[in-house]
């Protein structure tokens, strides 16, 4: 596997973002909570940047126990960033798309040593 140096800590403060271009891929790095997550950059509807969206908690709908629909809520535990271009939603955690979960970007696995970010592929 190799892995790929995406920057220090202090680099993601204030919801800063990296763009590492490998292999004519780029993947955006954020941090999100204390975790660190590393994306395709580029969306599958068409092609906009994922990396420069906002991270909004998943939108879930509340129901009765009878399941009647009664509102929305954002989530405080699933978190989604959003495609500025279009508004296409993915998963932080997997990349799965949030209007069809069979399409995904692709994920890379972040790993923390000391200060230093790394993206491992």
């Amino acid at each position: 596997m190799a892995e790929w140096l995406a920057g220090t800590t202090s680099d993601f403060e204030n919801n800063q973002r990296r763009i590492l271009n490998v292999n004519d891929r780029e993947i955006v790095v954020f941090e999100h909570q204390g975790s660190f997550y590393a994306l395709d950059n580029t969306c599958l509807h068409m092609g906009g940047p994922v990396g420069e969206g906002i991270v909004i908690g998943k939108v879930e709908a509340i129901l009765t126990e009878e399941k009647t629909w009664v509102g929305d809520r954002f989530s405080e535990e699933d978190f989604h960033i959003v495609c500025p271009w279009h508004g296409w939603e993915y998963d932080i955690k997997t990349g799965a798309c949030a209007g069809d979960t069979r399409k995904r970007l692709r994920k890379y696995a972040t790993e923390q040593r000391g200060d230093s970010i790394y993206v491992v592929a």
